[in-house]
């Protein structure tokens, strides 16, 4: 479904990847994991449309998409849940979720897509008339992934779904995320959690330094010595 191929991107004259490849299949769950810094949320931008890579392509559903505008990417069916989760603090949740209704294929199936929103979301549900502002840190995470799911996406990409959450939150999040995953929507994980993002992906991708170092199923992974000791102090 996900196809990147070779891509080098720099920020500026500053080169930040190296000759990343990576796909993501339908119906998978792919991890990509790693230290801060190593390129994982370069490597998301740039498969969104927000950097250009000086070399390399990136398909999808079997379109190229290297060169296209970001909103095009959006409405083939690719959605990104960013690190800073995105949600307008401003809006109340049931608005959060209709502006996310935009894309052609989407609009038809809003009140059917928010319904099931508020099914996976309970917590959601009740908070509907609430500002997202006023929402706890897991919250808005559970906010970001149901506005991306408004969207009816192919692929949904998580960058850093845990980041600031606690351990219980993150367990829930992570279950959702396996529940969604079973609907048929492909995933791709970016996560410093190394652990929780193996358990849950059929295969991973380790990336360091701009460069892909080591791929594998995720169980391979979770048990590689290397792995282990560089990301889970074992």
């Amino acid at each position: 479904m996900l196809h990147i191929s070779n891509i080098k991107v720099a920020y500026g004259d500053l080169p930040v990847l190296w000759d990343i490849s990576l796909k993501v299949g339908p119906g998978s769950v792919v991890a990509m994991v790693g230290p801060n810094g190593a390129g994982k949320t370069t490597t998301l931008k740039t498969v969104m449309g927000l950097l250009r890579p000086s070399k390399g392509s990136i398909f999808f559903s079997g379109q190229d998409i290297t060169k296209i505008p970001t909103h095009e990417i959006v409405n083939s069916g690719l959605c990104l849940v960013p690190e800073w989760r995105g949600t307008f603090s401003t809006l109340t949740v049931r608005e959060n979720l209709e502006l996310s209704a935009f894309p052609k294929a989407a609009r038809p199936k809003k009140e059917t897509s928010m319904k099931r929103v508020f099914e996976i979301f309970p917590i959601l549900a009740e908070r509907r008339s609430q500002k997202a502002g006023t929402l706890s840190g897991g919250q808005r995470q559970m906010l970001a992934i149901g506005r991306a799911l408004m969207l009816q996406p192919k692929l949904l990409i998580l960058d850093e779904p845990s980041l600031g959450l606690a351990p219980l939150i993150v367990a829930d999040i992570f279950e959702i995320i396996k529940q969604i995953s079973t609907e048929g929507i492909s995933i791709l994980i970016v996560e410093q959690n190394v652990n929780l993002a193996l358990e849950i992906a059929g295969y991973g991708y380790v990336i360091e330094t701009g460069r892909i170092v080591q791929h594998d199923t995720g169980s391979n992974l979770l048990n590689d010595k290397r792995v282990r000791s560089a990301y889970m102090g074992i």
